[in-house]
């Protein structure tokens, strides 16, 4: 099997790509659910600020890209980190991502925080911040009043639940789910539509 990549056209057959060095934020998901994820992202689990996303199929590719004018297929090295979002074309359509600010809300208003003064809101701001590491998002989880609801939102975030941890590309979970790696380099070779047809 193989995943695509939509990306701006280049000239040549291989295009060769490392990681970027610098944390990127999350374009279409709420940072406070991005750094939720963080928090509970298990080790071995890449790290969606440094990732790379991909489709299963060029047409969920192109149809998920931005300021993008080629298809592509996406060669790994036997070292990447794969991950799927079993049946979740897009992060960003993932439950979490309404469900997480709603129940965060609600339960800090269950403990007065929304009548805090503005030095004592201003503690918890970091959170909707972008791309805080999970030790930056525990260490909120000990101030008050987030250590009191600290297990309630833990349990509450099932991103990771809905995600397959592959070992390669050729056993994705299945032919929907948007897939992300994090990988040293890797190569993307310039795909068409019709390539399909012509392979089959």
């Amino acid at each position: 099997m193989a995943i695509y990549r939509a990306e701006r056209s280049v000239e040549g057959d291989e295009l060769k790509k490392r990681k970027h060095g610098t944390k990127r934020a999350p374009e279409n998901v709420p940072y406070i659910v991005d750094n939720l994820w963080e928090w509970k992202r298990p080790e071995e689990y890449p790290n969606r600020r440094y990732s790379v996303f991909a489709a299963p199929s060029p047409e969920s590719a192109a149809a998920s890209a931005t300021n993008a004018s080629r298809l592509y297929t996406v060669s790994l090295p036997a070292d990447a980190r794969i991950v799927q979002i079993r049946g979740i074309s897009d992060a960003k359509l993932h439950r979490d991502c309404k469900h997480l600010p709603r129940k965060l809300m609600a339960l800090l208003y269950k403990e007065g925080w929304t009548e805090k003064s503005a030095d004592e809101k201003r503690l918890l701001s970091p959170l909707w911040a972008p791309c805080l590491s999970k030790e930056e998002v525990e260490s909120l989880f000990t101030l008050e009043p987030l250590a009191s609801i600290r297990k309630e939102m833990w349990c509450s975030v099932s991103f990771w639940e809905d995600v397959s941890l592959l070992e390669s590309v050729d056993n994705l979970a299945d032919n929907v789910g948007e897939v992300f790696f994090e990988a040293g380099e890797w190569t993307l070779c310039p795909f068409e539509l019709n390539d399909q047809h012509d392979q089959g």
